[in-house]
């Protein structure tokens, strides 16, 4: 095919560009939307508790003082064990999100991305645009 330009006639490739996923397929599909409430089915219970637990330490700092300023073991007090504990439910929360993810949302999101390489690759054999 050619286009007449300012600068003269140019030929362009026909074929045109290679087909993208249809996005908004994707999303609208059953399996999409079984991938984010499943994902948000851990993720906000995940969220909620953390904040509840990250705000009771603050809390217990502010107020309880005289709580968190008792000697555990050498100068080691419940509030330094209270604010380790911070780091350890990240560390549970970040493993118990791999484990969740490799068993319920990674087998969605590889169907889901197994169809819509398909539906990529039968539009560009096809030649036809989705619009």
């Amino acid at each position: 095919m050619s286009v007449t330009t300012t600068e003269g006639r140019v030929d362009v490739p026909t074929g045109g560009p290679p087909h993208e996923p249809d996005w908004e397929a994707i999303e609208a599909s059953p399996e999409f939307r079984e991938l984010v409430a499943k994902r948000r089915r851990f993720v906000v219970p995940a969220t909620v508790g953390f904040l509840t637990w990250y705000l009771a330490f603050i809390l217990l700092a502010g107020y309880a003082d005289g709580f968190m300023g008792e000697s555990l073991y050498q100068g080691f007090t419940v509030g330094y064990a209270v604010a380790l504990t911070q780091f350890f439910m990240v560390w549970g929360l970040s493993v118990a999100y791999v484990r969740y993810s490799e068993r319920e949302l990674d087998p969605l999101r590889d169907a889901i991305a197994a169809r819509a390489e398909a539906d990529t690759r039968a539009a560009t054999v096809s030649g036809g645009d989705r619009a």
